[in-house]
């Protein structure tokens, strides 16, 4: 795993119930170099907060805390705990939490189900006003909450909470595979990074052996170059290696503690070598200043490395402009884009798409798709979560159309690639 450093680490009691998760414990302080910890329960709930420096008077906007508004510089408290499988033995909170981090820690301590494994996205056409987005859908998965990286958009700071029973969750896995036959991929984790964790943790073997069983797909959703635990496994066929790029400013000053992207290629070229589909995505684009140079290096740079059998595009969206202004900084973002986004903000605030105008995010787009087809014009491109009008406006660009997508995280997006 990565050379982490968490300020205090935390077991909760219920995992001493569980033996395969004392030994996943074991391994994983093992691998952190044996720290000190202390052993909790949901009467420590605000110790463990208080830890994570989850504040209650922290600003929260658009429903986060985002980590680019403190840029805090050390890991994150660590969590290790298991799910309760039994309803009737979950907690009641005893103390409400604005923090969104702190109502998710409290939560954790307190116990949650198997409910909580999942991320439930449904197929959206763009058309219902309530999800204004166009997206293949599919339900993920989550076995960690909480991220050692430190991205400056990204809410997922404070406290990590590791679920230690795999082989339940597993359990429960193949039970979701049966009641949705029609999904074949899943994304894996969108609430954290796991392969910084790897192979401590060992969620890369488990999975890939159940996905391949089950003839389902693993998707492994990452921005970390801790991979060289994949290359040796056997389930190559039914895991799929999927990389959130940048450009260098991006990777270097924005995405804190993560590698670079020349680091995130060098692990997506490995990867390829020994087998494994890999997909690419520029998640999320954000537009600083000179980012068309930076995104026609960048790209240069992914497809003399590697050769990714789909590429995603999705701007950062979920924001207000004055978060992006914060965040950023007025002076590193792009002027015009800066001027667009101040222009449209009364309109947008609020808004899935915000804070990026349409027509300033379909210029951005469109430099990407034109670049791809000039560097690798076989490579499909989708774009991510984006408005119904934004596909209709690129059409003249796009191969594919938002109702025959080839996604990289989408339920039926599996290789070979038959769009």
């Amino acid at each position: 795993m990565y050379d982490l450093n968490p300020p205090r680490v935390f077991v909760h009691r219920r995992v001493y119930e569980n033996p395969q998760a004392v030994v996943r414990l074991e391994r994983m302080l093992g691998g952190l170099g044996n720290p000190s910890f202390d052993e909790v329960d949901e009467s420590d709930t605000p110790e463990v907060i208080a830890a994570s420096g989850a504040l209650e008077e922290a600003q929260i906007r658009s429903n986060r805390v985002r980590q680019g508004v403190q840029k805090v510089g050390t890991d994150p408290v660590f969590l290790f705990n298991t799910h309760v499988w039994d309803p009737g033995k979950i907690k009641p909170l005893a103390q409400k939490y604005e923090h969104p981090r702190a109502a998710a820690l409290a939560r954790f301590m307190a116990g949650v189900g198997p409910s909580a494994i999942y991320g439930r996205r449904e197929a959206t056409d763009g058309l219902d006003p309530k999800l204004p987005f166009v997206c293949q859908g599919g339900w993920s998965f989550h076995t960690i909450n909480g991220c050692v990286h430190k991205c400056d958009y990204c809410g997922m700071g404070c406290g990590v909470n590791f679920m230690l029973d795999l082989e339940e969750i597993g359990n429960d896995l193949e039970r979701n595979f049966r009641e949705r036959p029609q999904q074949r991929l899943y994304r894996y984790d969108l609430s954290s990074d796991y392969p910084a964790f790897e192979p401590e943790y060992g969620a890369s073997e488990l999975f890939g052996e159940l996905f391949e069983r089950n003839d389902m797909y693993l998707l492994v959703y990452t921005k970390s170059d801790n991979i060289d635990h994949l290359l040796a496994l056997p389930h190559k066929k039914h895991t799929i290696c999927y990389w959130t790029l940048g450009t260098d400013t991006q990777c270097s000053m924005i995405e804190r503690d993560t590698p670079s992207l020349d680091e995130r290629l060098e692990a997506m070229r490995k990867c390829q070598e020994a087998g494994y589909v890999v997909r690419a995505g520029f998640s999320p684009i954000i537009p600083h200043k000179n980012w068309r140079e930076e995104a026609t290096i960048a790209l240069e740079k992914l497809f003399a490395a590697a050769q990714p059998d789909t590429v995603r595009l999705w701007m950062i969206s979920m924001m207000l402009c004055e978060e992006a202004e914060d965040i950023f900084g007025t002076g590193n973002i792009d002027p015009r884009c800066l001027a667009a986004m101040r222009e449209a903000a009364p309109a947008l605030d609020g808004h899935h798409s915000g804070p990026v105008p349409r027509a300033m995010r379909a210029e951005i787009y469109a430099h990407y798709i034109e670049e791809i087809r000039r560097i690798s014009p076989q490579t499909p491109v989708n774009l991510c979560s984006e408005e119904y009008e934004m596909w209709d406006m690129l059409a003249d660009k796009l191969v594919m159309s938002r109702d025959n997508m080839y996604c990289c995280c989408g339920q039926t997006s599996i290789p070979p690639n038959t769009t």
